[in-house]
């Protein structure tokens, strides 16, 4: 007898008021199974291959939509009952990690996947070639929340899913919620004028995500305000940055920028200097003064800050080189000048600090 996965009768139960109930030990052991399962199923109610996706991403709390509102077309699938031989099905394939972070992946798991909103989709990889008809919903959403999509060969996509069916599309889930660029930006302009001026790193480019997750930590531990790093041609939040950061995302702000040139702009229209660091900049990154609200920005793996995002800085600055190697791995970088930053600004509050004591003696 052939077993399908979505039979939900289990073994042994008649189809209609005739034929002869089966019987045997290797028989009732399976029905056990069954029972044992469908009471499983019961308890847990009737999910979609998605909402099993999000489930194991540890996505909690309140459900949020991130897609426009769909036809009843479109809503069609998510209302029928669930085969429970396809949802554990699709459940076991959805997620992967590699390197580059969590994957889910065929078009039923990252459609309910976007649907569900429970972890932030970072991008979408498509097939070159692959069936816009098929595709179009998961295409739609990912406009409209302005997710990045990026079509390359099949055989990268096999890399992603390594070597299940991806059916053409694979999402790749951030670790943690991103924040709000302009939240972000008035949370840094409402400390300038404050003893504790805004101190925060602008990444050009940054691909490794275990580069970003280094960079994160020593920015929490420098006690920095903020990260912003580009949307595209760039790592995301994904579970490897997660790793490498030890914790610090639970703490440190991560926004994402459209355009890093016009980040700049943001920057200076809300008082922060932008200084950036490249090599053979005259000016020492130890001679500038970090106790003004400063906007670090370090460029990526390979060719540093890109020539624009050079040309709209305030200030270029370098770390000096002794050795051989033209370079600093860029999280290195960022704990060199941070904590020169970290240095100036507990030397000046200590400055201070002695200078109000002096007064308060002076007095008669």
């Amino acid at each position: 007898m052939k077993h399908h996965g979505g039979n939900r009768r289990g073994p042994g139960r008649r189809e209609g008021g005739g034929g002869e109930r089966p019987r045997g030990p290797a028989f009732e052991e399976r029905g056990r199974e069954q029972g044992a399962r469908d009471r499983r199923d019961g308890a847990r109610g009737a999910e979609s291959p998605g909402e099993r996706v999000a489930r194991a991403f540890g996505g909690g709390g309140e459900r949020r939509p991130t897609s426009p509102p769909r036809t009843s077309e479109a809503r069609e699938p998510s209302r029928a009952k669930p085969d429970t031989g396809r949802a554990k099905f699709e459940s076991d394939r959805a997620r992967h990690e590699t390197d580059d972070g969590a994957h889910v992946f065929g078009v039923q798991p990252v459609l309910e996947a976007l649907r569900a909103g429970a972890r932030p989709v970072e991008r979408l990889t498509v097939a070159e070639g692959a069936h816009e008809t098929r595709l179009r919903e998961i295409l739609e959403i990912a406009r409209y929340a302005d997710i990045p999509i990026r079509r390359v060969p099949r055989t990268e996509l096999q890399r992603l899913a390594a070597g299940a069916n991806h059916q053409g599309v694979v999402a790749t889930i951030a670790a943690a919620h991103y924040t709000h660029t302009d939240d972000l930006l008035d949370a840094l302009a409402a400390r300038v004028g404050t003893n504790d001026p805004p101190l925060a790193v602008v990444l050009d480019g940054v691909e490794d995500p275990r580069n970003l997750g280094a960079v994160i930590r020593t920015v929490e531990c420098a006690g920095a305000h903020g990260v912003f790093v580009p949307e595209r041609r760039a790592s995301g939040l994904t579970e490897t940055v997660a790793k490498a950061a030890a914790g610090a995302l639970e703490y440190v702000p991560v926004a994402r920028a459209a355009n890093v040139v016009r980040l700049i702009e943001e920057l200076k229209g809300r008082g922060i200097w932008t200084v950036g660091t490249a090599a053979g900049a005259e000016t020492s990154y130890a001679d500038w003064d970090w106790t003004q609200p400063c906007a670090l920005l370090l460029g990526g793996e390979g060719e540093g800050l890109r020539r624009l995002v050079r040309e709209r800085c305030d200030v270029l600055v370098s770390i000096p080189l002794r050795g051989q190697i033209e370079s600093l791995n860029v999280s290195v970088a960022a704990g060199i000048v941070l904590y020169e930053a970290v240095r100036q600004r507990t030397a000046r509050r200590s400055e201070a600090y002695n200078g109000s004591e002096e007064s308060v003696n002076r007095e008669p």
